[in-house]
């Protein structure tokens, strides 16, 4: 297992500038810098050339993680990351090579003969209902670039299209020690309860969200203040951060890694001398 990551912040809002590709003009490529994810971009068809972004974040900087999120990918529907010191993407920094959408979400011994997955190991149609779909990248190590190029391979999407709500390109603070033993994730909903006098229950539902809870230890007092506390205090309450369990992680990752925000700014803790330590409560957003 991989120390977790944390995202942040999101290059993808402006002055990045998007590019390429054929999308429609009432739905259009600028809508994934619009944080509302249900705001989407839609391809005009589903073919290689329409379904092809550039973001170009202004100057080189490094990145680590890249994320997918609320798309229409069909269960066969493959990615592709490349970085380029150059608009035209003749020489790479990064290839990612040809990637699943979806990846595999069970282990061979989880899933039975008849199974309809049994052989992809992949979510059915019916499983992957209710998800808000993200498919995060996390690169091996920084990526000094300026230009990236997402590209889509979908053609066979029964919709017709591509579409996506929101892109997540950006660094991300990995800690030196990984979370503690004692971290948790859980699903939580706001949906309402109402009882009858006759004991019959109505239900409300409300789409549940992920939670995930940790806390970092034994953190150098230098880390803690230059990463954990400066994240802390950029982000707030409202601004995005792409939580990652285990960057590692082949077959629970479309589990445990979402688009979230601090769901409360916790206090650096002093409980060793010139160490540090840092409780966390991240919220998927919707």
């Amino acid at each position: 297992m991989a120390n977790c990551m944390i995202g942040f912040p999101n290059r993808i809002d402006s002055p990045s500038a998007l590019s390429n590709g054929s999308w429609l003009t009432t739905l259009p490529l600028a809508n994934v810098q619009n944080r509302t994810l249900g705001k989407v971009a839609r391809s005009t068809d589903s073919t290689l050339a329409s379904t092809k972004l550039d973001i170009n974040i202004g100057t080189p900087k490094n990145i680590r993680v890249l994320a997918l999120i609320n798309h229409n990918s069909s269960l066969a529907g493959l990615f592709r990351i490349t970085a380029s010191a150059t608009n035209a993407f003749s020489t790479l920094l990064y290839d990612s090579g040809w990637i699943n959408i979806w990846p595999i979400v069970y282990s061979t011994t989880t899933v039975e003969w008849e199974d309809d997955n049994f052989w992809s190991c992949q979510y059915t149609d019916e499983q992957r209902t209710g998800y808000t779909a993200t498919r995060t990248l996390p690169l091996p190590s920084n990526v000094l670039a300026q230009y990236w190029r997402i590209e889509i391979n979908d053609t066979t999407n029964p919709a017709g299209y591509f579409q996506i709500g929101r892109v997540f390109i950006g660094p991300a603070y990995q800690p030196t020690y990984n979370m503690s033993y004692g971290a948790s994730l859980a699903w939580e909903t706001q949906t309402a309860v109402q009882q009858a006098l006759g004991g019959a229950k109505y239900f409300q539902r409300r789409i549940p969200s992920r939670v995930a809870r940790l806390k970092l230890e034994i953190i150098a007092e230098d880390e803690a203040f230059s990463n954990i506390f400066e994240i802390l205090r950029r982000a707030g309450l409202d601004v995005e951060i792409l939580w990652i369990h285990d960057p590692e992680d082949t077959v629970h990752a479309l589990r445990r890694q979402f688009l979230g925000h601090m769901r409360t700014l916790s206090p650096i803790d002093f409980p060793y001398p010139l160490h540090n330590s840092a409780p966390l409560e991240i919220e998927e957003l919707l």
